[in-house]
């Protein structure tokens, strides 16, 4: 009866024992990682062009993304929304010389699989979807 006590306790204690470090490893590890600081956020408080682009970019998605714009607007003078919105122009443009050209050739795997990608950069995955079954219908070999 004693034997089973003891292996008990001792149970007890080396699991006390591990609880104890994984919490102060972990706690460690939390003061660690939340007091470094993203290179990417590093330079977006120093106001760093680029870094703001590239950070705009990210977040173009979010609900918060407008008035991040027009803070960073004021900073840097307008000139940064053409900047941030440079790639959806240029995708635009490239949609639009692609439908032209398919026009002309309607049956274009080629072209057709090319505006599915375009549009699914666009996250306009209805015509992404659409563009890219009409591929697949001249091409069954594409995936």
């Amino acid at each position: 009866m004693m034997k089973i006590k003891n292996k008990k306790n001792n149970l007890y204690f080396w699991l006390k024992i591990f609880l104890s470090l994984f919490a102060f490893i972990f706690l460690i590890g939390n003061v660690y990682f939340s007091q470094k600081i993203s290179p990417l956020y590093e330079k977006v408080i120093n106001n760093e062009k680029e870094a703001v682009i590239n950070y705009l970019k990210k977040i173009k998605n979010q609900p918060f993304f407008e008035n991040e714009l027009e803070k960073f607007n004021q900073i840097f003078n307008q000139s940064i929304a053409k900047e941030v919105y440079f790639d959806d122009e240029q995708r635009k443009i490239k949609i639009k010389k692609l439908e032209e050209a398919l026009k002309k050739n309607p049956k274009s795997r080629d072209i057709l699989f090319v505006l599915s990608k375009l549009y699914q950069e666009a996250k306009d995955f209805k015509l992404a979807n659409f563009y890219f079954k009409k591929a697949k219908e001249v091409d069954p070999m594409i995936k």
